[in-house]
């Protein structure tokens, strides 16, 4: 990633361009400041959308408005979720408004497009207390073929609630990214926009991670992939472990690793832990994130406060 960079009229060099050539230039040019993690899912996003373009006969240098509402009703029609399709539409207008900045466009239509602000429901992706203890306990009882999946297993749904991961920090942790802190140890953690944060574990946490690690590299992921030699865990492969831990532990909704996190926030907002420390752990930008989890499950409301009618 460029430290530094003032972002110039490209338009001129990019029109010497064939105009797919121009096009990919484009997207290159809007990713490259990017974290890797975001250019990934971007690049995806912009590959639908030009796809799209090229199914109608047109290209990212001739959109309209109409176009993009069409693209979202596209989305719909796929069957997305209303999050997933603001998220594809905000990567759209994102790569629309620096092909206008960097004059490669005349016209932005993204501009003309509000995304509306959508009811997340928290709450309905929180975890009780009782939930997370079935789906640990459970695993540890599970019949596994090889006992180290096993107990890799349990390493992340102990990670992803008790520090509050993201996926993508999960699977990039690297055993360089640990120091030993008196009987505990605490984790540097790389997240959204590449800002690290360092998390303190619990002493018995610590201590399964470094047993599990036995005579691993400092280099070597703590969590590797079974293919190619020191890979990560694909973020993908994630995913099957909390769903059949959940399955286990008889929950009926179709629990995700980002649930996990949100019970943390929410747990530890119920337990009246300091909103900043939660903010600092979980790797919020805006404290207002982080506050939002205080209210998702009051402990106590005015209507309680009233006789019976």
């Amino acid at each position: 990633m460029t430290p530094v960079v003032v972002v110039k009229s490209r338009g001129k060099q990019l029109a010497h361009l064939a105009p797919v050539d121009a096009q990919q230039r484009l997207v290159q040019l809007w990713l490259h400041d990017k974290p890797q993690s975001t250019q990934k899912c971007y690049l995806r996003y912009a590959a639908q959308f030009t796809g799209f373009l090229a199914g109608v006969g047109k290209a990212i240098a001739h959109t309209t408005v109409e176009d993009m509402v069409e693209f979202s009703e596209y989305l719909h029609n796929r069957g997305l979720a209303a999050p997933t399709i603001k998220t594809y539409m905000a990567a759209v207008k994102s790569l629309l408004s620096f092909a206008y900045k960097t004059g490669y466009i005349k016209v932005n239509p993204g501009a003309a497009i509000k995304l509306k602000k959508l009811d997340q429901r928290l709450h309905e992706k929180v975890l009780t207390l009782t939930d997370i203890a079935l789906m640990i306990r459970l695993t540890e009882r599970a019949k596994y073929r090889y006992k180290a999946q096993q107990i890799r297993d349990l390493l992340i749904l102990k990670l992803l609630y008790v520090a509050g991961l993201r996926v993508s920090e999960l699977v990039g942790l690297r055993w360089k990214d640990f120091t030993p802190r008196d009987l505990t140890g605490q984790i540097t953690v790389v997240g959204k926009g590449d800002k690290s944060r360092h998390i303190l574990l619990p002493e018995y946490l610590w201590q399964e991670l470094i047993d599990y690690r036995k005579d691993g590299p400092k280099d070597a992921y703590v969590f590797k992939s079974r293919n190619g030699k020191n890979k990560p865990l694909h973020r993908q492969n994630v995913d099957p472990i909390i769903k059949d831990a959940a399955v286990r532990a008889g929950l009926i909704e179709k629990v995700s690793c980002h649930w996990l996190r949100h019970s943390h926030a929410t747990h530890n907002a119920e337990m009246r832990t300091p909103v900043p420390l939660i903010q600092q752990t979980m790797g919020h930008a805006d404290i207002s994130t982080t506050a939002g989890y205080i209210h998702i499950r009051p402990g106590d409301s005015s209507a309680l406060h009233l006789p019976r009618v």
